[in-house]
């Protein structure tokens, strides 16, 4: 399933603003100014899944140096639009490896990316995202959880899986939930220093450091 979503983000790259804000009810909105708002002037920024390229322009508001990583042509050409100061990449999470150099960025940010990667590509790119961190940098993560309490359990299921629906049927996008990140963060050899849900705990920002 993950694999049609990307393809259907791929070819609506001007509905997924409109699209993540029906499926998150404005909470997108929220992580990312909270995101942002870690951004100093002068921080080298990398933006995973850069997507339309809101995220770059806000942290690029603070004064920041951003770089954008996306490998969605349609995507990269709007977030050009959006905020054309950024250095935006034509590269796909899983090559981090292959193009960008070690301890080379302050802050690390990604929303709603992980949530489109098998749990054996988010555990690689969190052992990339460690490789290109600097010492005493942080990671800010923004993604789709499964609850782990009951009652937002039952919420998500008779709640979040409609308005999934709904939202496919009107914009072409949405996102797959992950089921925990906590495990994938220490395989990666890191460790979450602060989080905070969002949307009755389906939402959650991770901060995060080597």
């Amino acid at each position: 399933m993950s694999f049609v979503y990307m393809k259907i983000l791929e070819s609506r790259p001007e509905r997924y603003d409109i699209g993540m804000g029906l499926l998150t009810l404005g909470s997108l909105s929220k992580i990312k100014q909270q995101i942002a708002n870690h951004a100093q002037p002068g921080n080298q920024v990398l933006d995973l899944g850069c997507g339309t390229g809101t995220l770059a322009k806000m942290s690029i508001d603070r004064g920041a140096l951003v770089t954008g990583v996306d490998s969605n042509s349609g995507m990269r050409a709007v977030a050009k639009r959006n905020s054309p100061t950024a250095n935006y990449l034509n590269i796909s999470l899983s090559n981090l490896d292959e193009h960008l150099e070690d301890e080379s960025f302050d802050i690390i940010l990604s929303t709603l990316a992980f949530s489109e990667l098998t749990r054996a590509e988010r555990i690689h790119v969190m052992k990339q995202i460690k490789r290109v961190l600097k010492n005493g940098g942080k990671v800010l993560i923004g993604d789709e959880i499964i609850p782990d309490n009951f009652p937002a359990k039952c919420f998500y299921y008779a709640f979040r899986l409609p308005m999934r629906l709904l939202t496919w049927i009107m914009t072409q996008t949405t996102t797959n939930a992950i089921p925990s990140f906590e495990e994938e963060v220490r395989e990666a050899g890191m460790k979450i220093v602060n989080s905070k849900s969002y949307m009755w705990g389906m939402f959650l920002l991770l901060e995060i450091e080597k």
